[in-house]
């Protein structure tokens, strides 16, 4: 007697979890790339001045392009950057466990909402972290001022608000995650 076919739901899960492993294990690879890409260009960024000063222009405004910026500097810039930096390397290692989990099949787990949690406080974190990186590297750069030409600066951006609203929502997602793997637990301990 030959084999029955699958149902066609089951055929249909099939197809959604080679859908999503593929598309995890291609995206493992980006980020994988974005880890060994951010901490190269950022490292370039702060030993090259011409790099750093298009870095201070980026975040500060123009106020970033007549800031001085000698090696003591480019170390400030360095330290002060280190911060925001290392949090969005740590979120995207994790994110990048999420999608190696889901490449694996290993989609409703602790483990895949502990992954989504922690990448959602990196997100989130980033939000407050741009403002206060700005002012940090205003006072830094300028410390050397003469009184009345130090700078305080004050950055806010749309970018760190969508950061705050996105971190948050990913955050909700992971514990909602969280709740199911819960649920179905305690599901599959009454059969």
């Amino acid at each position: 007697m030959p084999p029955a076919s699958p149902a066609p739901a089951d055929a249909a899960v099939t197809a959604a979890q080679v859908r999503l492993a593929r598309l995890s294990r291609r995206m493992e690879w980006v980020t994988t790339l974005g880890i060994v890409l951010i901490v190269v260009l950022m490292g370039l960024a702060v030993a090259i001045p011409d790099w750093s000063r298009n870095l201070l222009t980026s975040r500060l405004g123009q106020t970033g392009a007549g800031l001085p910026i000698e090696p003591g500097g480019q170390i400030a810039v360095a330290l002060i950057y280190a911060v925001p930096v290392g949090l969005m390397v740590w979120g995207l290692w994790h994110v990048r466990a999420l999608f190696r989990d889901f490449a694996a099949g290993r989609i409703f787990t602790i483990e895949a909402a502990r992954h989504l949690r922690l990448f959602g406080l990196s997100v989130l974190l980033q939000g407050p972290l741009g403002p206060l990186t700005a002012t940090l590297l205003g006072l830094a750069l300028s410390l050397g001022n003469p009184p009345g030409q130090r700078l305080l600066v004050l950055t806010l951006s749309i970018n760190d608000y969508v950061a705050l609203v996105v971190g948050g929502v990913m955050l909700a997602i992971a514990a909602v995650l969280r709740e199911a793997v819960r649920l179905a637990d305690e599901n599959a301990s009454f059969i």
